[in-house]
């Protein structure tokens, strides 16, 4: 195929077309959006990522006008199926055979998957319906075709109703035979420490199914069970926590549109909870996901949501969280100032926080944490200096079972050690290298996705002998 931008063929002839280079259609991210038919994402990368691809040379490869590359950077355009196709192809991107569609009645448990819209309910006991559908329908690894390439801005509704909706009635089976004690609550806390721990050292796609699993087998059964309001709200807010550490695991595995569900249904659990502090948290994982998949308004949008819906309930933690997720987007913006003030206000939060009275799912956002958001910020402002500084930190303070977070940290100041006019290529290169050394065996997509952007960068350099060396060592990792 000749490329509609350079005009040379693609394929290995001499001289063919480089416009997109190969690592892109390796990157999880853009896997996932080819997969999906999402030419909006796609661009959105290429934009992001790819220098120097202007609007004007996309458009030639897609066969469009350059003002419909404008719309679609900003999600409004591209969204006809069969264009979205078109565009993909004139991109080169890898299409294949289009992902086959699975409607949750194959699952035995629902004539149809509820749209986001339908999956925030005033009721328990329909939450609780529709959460065993997700979970079921995951466990049966039938996604619908109708849940991919739907995007963070598609979910007004949800959130319109976590801000204005009043606190929920507990209710329970009418005919109800198992009565949930605290015990039973304290039993889903306990098993989803378990698992977080598992998430952090060995990556979400190690034990994400074994979750799925606990909630369908476990957690369901009390959902449907018989119970006080006050253990209600509790058993609800600890079906909220382990929903959103199980979207959190498949974020990370790459299977995104099943993160966002598992978000949705976490944020609606914790509404029907009467849990602000757990809906935020739900929030915040969406934004980060928004963000991580180039969705960068989407991210900041978010963020302000669950500030907004949290309000004086938030703890210094929790604040600290939703500045860090607003900071990141507005970061990838590449909004400077607004950025720093988000990081200050981080930085404020983080100076008040008491762990005696925080969540203790909150235990997490600690100086390691806060040198990490920093880090990423001034990553994505191209601030190589401050990048490296604060990722250092967040190396060194981390504990050492955080391994992804780690890995994270490390790949972030190996970039960083590629910027501004100081570029230390040996540096970068090396602590590149031990990054990932120390990454053995994580299974997560998103690592896989840093160490290929961070291989992206390396490609100006490619003839060197740090970058000759850096690749020999990853042609030799398992």
């Amino acid at each position: 195929m000749i490329c509609g931008n350079c005009g040379r063929p693609r394929g290995e002839a001499a001289r063919s077309c480089t416009c997109v280079p190969g690592w892109v259609w390796r990157d999880p991210v853009v896997m996932a959006a080819v997969r999906e038919r999402d030419a909006q994402r796609v661009i959105q990368f290429l934009r992001r990522r790819v220098k120097p691809l202007s609007q004007e040379a996309l458009a030639r490869m897609c066969g469009v006008a350059q003002s419909t590359v404008a719309r679609a950077e900003t999600g409004t355009g591209l969204s006809d199926r069969r264009k979205a196709v078109e565009a993909l192809r004139g991109l080169g991107a890898p299409l294949g055979a289009p992902p086959p569609a699975a409607p949750a009645a194959q699952v035995g448990l629902a004539v149809h998957a509820p749209s986001d819209s339908e999956l925030f309910t005033e009721s328990a006991r329909e939450a609780a319906r529709r959460a065993e559908i997700l979970w079921e329908t995951d466990l049966a690894r039938r996604v619908p075709d109708s849940w991919l390439g739907e995007r963070a801005e598609q979910l007004s509704t949800p959130l319109l109703r976590w801000l204005v909706a009043p606190p929920a009635l507990i209710e329970t089976e009418p005919d109800a035979q198992l009565n949930v004690t605290e015990d039973d609550v304290h039993a889903i806390s306990r098993a989803c420490d378990l698992f977080e721990t598992l998430d952090h050292e060995f990556g979400g796609g190690h034990a994400r199914t074994a979750a799925v699993q606990y909630l369908s087998s476990e957690v369901a059964p009390l959902l449907r069970g018989r119970f006080t309001s006050r253990v209600g709200r509790e058993l609800l807010s600890a079906s909220a926590r382990f929903a959103a550490k199980t979207g959190a695991m498949a974020y990370d595995a790459g299977l995104h549109a099943l993160g966002r569900r598992y978000f949705l249904q976490s944020l609606n659990l914790a509404h029907l909870g009467s849990n602000r502090l757990l809906g935020a948290k739900a929030l915040a994982l969406l934004s980060h996901q928004a963000n991580f998949l180039g969705d960068f308004r989407s991210a900041v949008d978010l963020a302000r949501t669950a500030k907004t819906g949290t309000g004086a309930q938030a703890t210094p933690a929790v604040q600290a969280m939703l500045a860090a997720m607003e900071a990141r987007g507005l970061a990838s913006l590449g909004e400077e100032r607004a950025c720093t003030r988000a990081l200050t206000e981080m930085e404020d939060a983080v100076a008040r926080i008491d762990t005696e009275h925080e969540p203790a799912w909150m235990g997490y956002f600690d100086a390691s944490e806060m040198a990490d958001e920093f880090a990423h910020c001034f990553h994505d402002l191209g601030r190589g200096p401050q990048a490296v500084a604060h990722a250092q930190k967040s190396v060194e303070l981390a504990p050492a079972s955080f391994r992804r977070s780690r890995t994270f940290a490390g790949l972030i100041c190996a970039g960083g050690h590629l910027m501004g006019p100081a570029q230390d290529l040996e540096a970068a290169c090396a602590v590149g290298q031990q990054a990932i050394a120390g990454a053995s065996r994580l299974r997560s997509a998103r690592v896989h996705s840093y160490i290929v952007h961070f291989q992206g960068k390396l490609e100006p350099f490619a003839r060197t002998r740090p970058v000759r060396e850096f690749r020999e060592f990853l042609a030799d990792s398992p």
